[in-house]
């Protein structure tokens, strides 16, 4: 996904993929204050525009429509963009890697992952954050994950999340 040797200095796409209570959100926020980047996240963009989201595909649209739009104009003043969502599959992810190439900006993809029994124990108590998945979201959608095409980093969130952190930061060329 990154060109050349998986380094920059500049401007990157950070493009997460993760379902639900896998910690897309964790790992962003821990990302963001450690080096400076934009956390667009999805779940907090459907909450402001919808105040009782449907997940509907005109909802949907919006939301992602305004997602890459925040990501662009991140990415466009020479900042890192980090696109928090689900991204579970490549027509999910195709928009984004577009506008990465749009723009001629390398892309650092991630993969969250975690057991079912510890997405299950997350998703069962109160959450941290904008998402309103339950278990029973992770399930339905958990069929639908595939996995990047080319290179990735791949984070089991049960572990620290230290080693991943400054794996990405440097990919990224920012010291952490």
């Amino acid at each position: 996904m990154a060109s050349g040797n998986f380094r920059h200095r500049g401007a990157c796409l950070v493009l997460l993929s993760g379902l639900p209570g896998t910690g897309k959100t964790t790992f962003a926020r821990a990302l963001s204050a450690r080096i400076p980047l934009e956390h667009v996240e999805s779940d907090a963009i459907r909450r402001a525009l919808a105040t009782l989201p449907r997940y509907t595909p005109t909802e949907n649209a919006r939301v992602f429509s305004e997602v890459e739009r925040r990501a662009a104009a991140a990415l466009g003043v020479g900042s890192h963009a980090l696109v928090d969502a689900t991204n579970l599959t490549p027509g999910d992810r195709r928009r984004f890697l577009a506008l990465a190439q749009g723009l001629a900006v390398p892309v650092v993809a991630i993969r969250l992952t975690a057991p079912a029994a510890i997405v299950q124990e997350r998703l069962s108590g109160p959450r941290n954050g904008s998402s309103e998945a339950g278990f029973a979201v992770y399930e339905r959608m958990r069929p639908r994950a595939r996995p990047f095409a080319g290179r990735s980093v791949v984070v089991d969130t049960r572990y620290p999340l230290g080693p991943p952190l400054r794996l990405v930061a440097a990919l990224l060329g920012e010291s952490s």
